[in-house]
This record gives structure tokens, C-alpha cells and sequence, in this order.
């Protein structure tokens, strides 16, 4: 009995409302209407032709309007050439795919996997119609299953950290900061791709006056004792990251440890180039 009972739990992970949620609205959640307003608040251009097609994540416009702010004004500064979606549709990580893999049900991950593709071929179809060249992804979240699927489009796919190099030349922003990769060691159940990480060094190379102090990428911030020890190789009060997962993990722990700020780089490159 208990073993059945086991097996039942493993199999009900993926839940059918969330897909057709997704399917409906673009997002797991509700209606996507709070977060359309929080963009068309912040002034994206949206659902015109453009180089560079947005990918911002379902919940990062509610969860982190202010970095999304920053980025926006950086894109401007930078005429960088970008459009958001008519409707971005949710990959499917955070809803499906993370709780599979908590669960460590392969039969669910597969399936996740397979949503996804449904998904994020959705929205290479309407970057595409668009006349875009390039996916730019914001979330980190995103970024396995865009991996996974890339093959499914003529269109490149990159992460915003990569958008940023190509147009930022340099600034100039005296002070220090730790900086965080993250581990991504969730994405490795869903993709065997390598996550690329160089070009948020290069950007933050350009900074001048700018110290930084690299933390150590194989520590997961959201396991106690990694956590300790990074925050144990802190230099200063100020942790730069590129990576929305780690982000919203280390501003809830941090704030709990000391005075501490949690930027993403987006920040930091408009600090530098306001200068």
C-alpha cells in the first residue's frame, strides 16, 4: 500500500491547470494582465519588428520591476534595437520542470522537457513573424529549455549578458563588488549543453575603476553550507549576479546575515555608464 501510495505521488508532479494556464495566458499563474501593466508601465517596446526579441520570464516583471527598469534604460542608452513579444509564453521550468526534477521522476522530466518545446518553439514562431535575428534571454530559468530547443529555429539564441557585450563599449564606476555566477546545478538534469558565463566578466572588465572579487561558482546558494562559505569569501556589502534564480535566493539570505546589497548586472552597467 505504501508503495503504491509512492508511486501515485510520482506521477501526479505535472499539474494539467498550469499547462493550460500556460497555453491560455503565456503564464502559469493567472491572467498575465498584472504583468503586461508592470512592462507597458516600465515603457518596453513591444509587438514591433526589431533585431533583438525579448525573453523576460513569467515572474521576474512582478518579482523584480526595478531591475527590469534598469535594463530598459541600459537598452535605450545603448540603442540596442529589441522588441518584447506579442505573448511570451512561460518555458515551463518553474512550474514543470523544477518540481519533476525535485522529485526526481524521469517520466515527468521527460514530459516537462516536451512541454517546453511546445512552449518556447511558440515563441521562436512569433520572434520570427517579427523579424527578429536573435532571442536575448533575461531569465535565467529560461535558459535550459531555450538551450534544449534552439535547433528549432534559424534564429540565435543568446542571454542578455551576451546582448550587453556586443553594445557596451565601457564606463567608469569607482568602487568594489563581489561577484556571483551561480552554479546552475538544477539545469543539468534538463540540458547536457554547457551554460555560458564568460561574457558578464568581460562586461564587468570594461567598468573602469571597478574592483571585483569573483566568487566561487560551484557553491549553490541556495545549500546552507555553500552558503556560508561564500558568504564567508564576501570582500564587500555589495554581491553582483547574473542570474535571477540566485538573486531572488541571496537577497532573502543575506538580508537576514547583514547589510547587504544584491544588484544584477544590468544595474551595475547603467550605474557605470550614468557616469
Amino acid at each position: 500500500m505504501e508503495s503504491a501510495q509512492v508511486q501515485s505521488l510520482e506521477v501526479d508532479v505535472i499539474d494539467e491547470k498550469l499547462v493550460e494556464n500556460i497555453r491560455a495566458h503565456g503564464i502559469y499563474t493567472d491572467s498575465g494582465e498584472a504583468r503586461d501593466k508592470v512592462l507597458e508601465d516600465i515603457g518596453f517596446r513591444s509587438k514591433e519588428g526589431a533585431e533583438y526579441a525579448l525573453i523576460l520570464g513569467c515572474a521576474q516583471p512582478l518579482a523584480t520591476p526595478h531591475v527590469l527598469r534598469a535594463l530598459k534604460e541600459l537598452l535605450d542608452r545603448l540603442q540596442i534595437d529589441y522588441t518584447l513579444l506579442p505573448m511570451e509564453y512561460c518555458c515551463g521550468w518553474v512550474p514543470l520542470g523544477q518540481p519533476a526534477v525535485m522529485a526526481r521522476n524521469d517520466e515527468d522530466i521527460a514530459r516537462a522537457k516536451e512541454l517546453s518545446r511546445e512552449f518556447v518553439v511558440a515563441n521562436f514562431r512569433q520572434a520570427e513573424a517579427l523579424g527578429a535575428k536573435s532571442i536575448a534571454l533575461f531569465c535565467a530559468a529560461c535558459e535550459p529549455s531555450y538551450t534544449n530547443w534552439a535547433a528549432a529555429t534559424g534564429l540565435e539564441v543568446i542571454s542578455y549578458s551576451e546582448l550587453l557585450e556586443r553594445h557596451f563599449s565601457g564606463g567608469r564606476l569607482d568602487g568594489e563588488v563581489d561577484y556571483y555566477a551561480g552554479c546552475y546545478r538544477f539545469r543539468r538534469r534538463i540540458t547536457s549543453e554547457p551554460v555560458g558565463v564568460e561574457a558578464a566578466v568581460r562586461v564587468l572588465d570594461r567598468i573602469e575603476g571597478l574592483r571585483v572579487n569573483h566568487l566561487d561558482s560551484t557553491r549553490c546558494c541556495y545549500i546552507p553550507l555553500h552558503l556560508e562559505e561564500l558568504t564567508g569569501s564576501l570582500t564587500t556589502r555589495t554581491v553582483v549576479t547574473i542570474c535571477t534564480g540566485c538573486y531572488h535566493s541571496l537577497r532573502g539570505k543575506l538580508q537576514a546575515a547583514g547589510d547587504y546589497q544584491v544588484r544584477m548586472l544590468p544595474e551595475i552597467v547603467l550605474d557605470a555608464v550614468r557616469r
